[in-house]
């Protein structure tokens, strides 16, 4: 078990990585690194969160978000817009360029999931998803 585990995670893992740099070299992202993608993806995720949430969703510091997000600004991939109701609030937003990274990296997902689920019979595919849904919560509580 622990050895077809570490392959199927090892697996996960370049793939994943392989995914993210199809939908940056697509959609002109390509030069970004994986914490600037990521960071793309939790400002996509959360709408138009400030510098905090998007520290507080990512477990990373204030400080190494608001560099990172800084350096997407100067790039023209984030916006950064102060808050109408407290100039001392920044909001962030994404760029169409940075959208149409997001639209890609989704579809791409998309097509991997399809791809899972073509390979299995409906009962493996209602055990799979049942046995990844808790395996999700138990990551998260980590």
């Amino acid at each position: 078990m622990e050895k077809i585990l570490l392959e199927f995670v090892s697996t996960l893992d370049s793939l994943f990585k392989k995914l993210q740099e199809e939908a940056g070299n697509s959609s002109g992202l390509s030069k970004l690194t994986i914490s600037q993608l990521q960071y793309i993806d939790a400002i996509h995720s959360l709408g138009e969160p400030t510098i905090t949430e998007v520290a507080d969703k990512l477990s990373i510091t204030k400080a190494s978000v608001t560099a990172g997000v800084n350096k997407l600004v100067q790039g023209g991939y984030v916006i950064k817009a102060q808050s109408h109701r407290d100039k001392r609030v920044f909001h962030l937003s994404l760029t169409d360029m940075s959208r149409q990274f997001i639209e890609v990296k989704y579809q791409a997902l998309k097509e991997y999931g399809d791809f899972i689920s073509a390979a299995l019979s409906e009962e493996e595919a209602r055990e799979f998803e049942a046995i990844i849904t808790k395996l999700v919560r138990l990551f998260r509580q980590v």
